[in-house]
């Protein structure tokens, strides 16, 4: 390396990310779409089951039309972020995320809200979020050194796990005054001042590319991204764990609802509190862990958070066997889950980038997205069969199960030995 070249590493270094007015404003986008996906996540379930008596399946349903997007259109949408200008995407994203969810108060207060408009509400969102996502994880090396990109991540995951802590309590407790589809004009409201800030970030570099190739097509391009997402070793080991995950998280996230607020029958504020318990828990865990990671190594502390999921997942198939202490069993499960999962994303942020090129981000982040966001519905609709033929509480034991796979594929990987990623690995 030359002198010149270690010095504008330095430099990069040095960056503080929240000096940087375009991420800055990308961050504060994220604050008020992220708490409008809260509020919005909290008010679905109380919608579905308390107002329109939705059963297990159709939560799972549900579940699975907010997470089917990248199962749809997850690898064309990596291609076509990959040719143009991301703010545009995230802007027009914004703006069917805020009209999807304004429909929900429309309908309510017109006496015409039906799960169906609510299972189209979902799909709606889900297929906004694919380019959302693609775009938002895609700009992130266009507003920041490529060596900050991981600071940028742990900054954006602290501010949502601080704005998880808050959200689902506030929401509770409105519920107690107004009906759960009036929370949807705030995620509307959320979504408006998102894409106005949006709107006002300039990245560098960002443009409008084209195909990499003359004639090259959507196909060829989408195997380009795939093959460079299963050939690099780290990408590899992360998909893998991270799809196991999310298929025991699918299970639990759409199956809890109904076992919390159905069969057991806590309060909406008692739910809210609930889902707050598990996201101080990760906001203490995102300040906490960049310091560990700096210290132990990115490698070593995703192991001990990855080994931390399969004891935090436990608690919760544990409350449906013991009901009488199922609520302070579910804190306990939140609590830690929320400390496994945020540590681990933590450790983990900015890895992608190290060993991703630039000219293969968005259709990376597509195919890996596709994988892992395609997870999670399958898990759901897994976890409504489960419910539907067994029980809820037979739903939460095999999420907990599925939830420890990803530590053996850990374990099992020569990555076990390392403290940090291998230099050789970057580009």
């Amino acid at each position: 390396m030359s002198l010149s070249s270690s010095a504008h590493a330095a430099s990069d270094d040095a960056v503080e990310v929240l000096k940087v007015p375009d991420f800055r404003r990308l961050w504060a986008a994220n604050g008020f779409r992220y708490a409008a996906a809260e509020v919005a996540s909290f008010a679905l379930p109380v919608t579905a089951l308390l107002l329109l008596h939705a059963g297990p399946l159709t939560m799972s349903l549900i579940f699975v039309c907010g997470r089917a997007g990248f199962l749809t259109i997850g690898l064309p949408a990596g291609v076509w972020i990959d040719r143009r200008r991301k703010k545009p995407v995230l802007v027009c994203a914004d703006i069917a995320y805020a009209a999807a969810f304004a429909s929900v108060p429309l309908a309510y207060f017109l006496g015409v809200l039906t799960v169906a408009q609510l299972i189209v509400v979902a799909l709606v969102v889900s297929l906004a979020g694919v380019f959302f996502d693609v775009a938002h994880s895609s700009v992130l090396p266009y507003v920041l050194p490529r060596r900050r990109v991981a600071d940028g991540n742990a900054r954006l995951q602290s501010s949502e796990t601080a704005i998880r802590a808050i959200s689902p309590s506030v929401a509770g407790v409105v519920t107690q005054a107004v009906a759960a589809p009036v929370l949807y004009c705030v995620v509307a409201l959320g979504h408006v001042t998102s894409l106005l800030l949006l709107r006002r970030i300039h990245p560098h570099g960002d443009i409008a590319r084209g195909p990499a190739r003359s004639g090259q097509g959507f196909r060829q391009e989408i195997g380009d991204g795939i093959r460079v997402l299963f050939r690099q070793p780290l990408l590899r080991l992360l998909l893998h764990q991270a799809a196991l995950n999310n298929v025991g998280a699918g299970i639990l996230l759409s199956m809890l609802p109904v076992f919390l607020l159905k069969e057991i029958g806590v309060t909406t504020w008692a739910y809210g509190l609930l889902s707050t318990l598990g996201a101080v828990a990760g906001f203490a865990a995102s300040l906490l862990a960049p310091r560990l990671r700096r210290r132990f190594g990115e490698i070593r502390m995703t192991l001990v958070f990855s080994g931390l999921a399969p004891f935090a997942v436990i608690a919760a198939p544990l409350a449906g066997v013991f009901r009488q202490a199922a609520v302070p069993l579910i804190a306990v499960a939140e609590v830690l889950i929320g400390i496994a999962l945020v540590g681990r994303a933590v450790s983990t942020a900015g890895l992608r980038a190290r060993v991703t090129p630039d000219a293969y981000m968005g259709r990376v982040t597509a195919a890996y997205s596709v994988v892992i966001q395609g997870a999670t519905p399958l898990g759901a609709l897994a976890g409504g069969l489960i419910a539907t033929h067994w029980s809820t509480g037979a739903a939460l034991w095999a999420g907990g199960l599925v939830m420890a796979l990803p530590l053996v594929l850990l374990l099992c990987s020569p990555l076990r030995r390392r403290r940090t990623l291998p230099p050789e690995w970057e580009v």
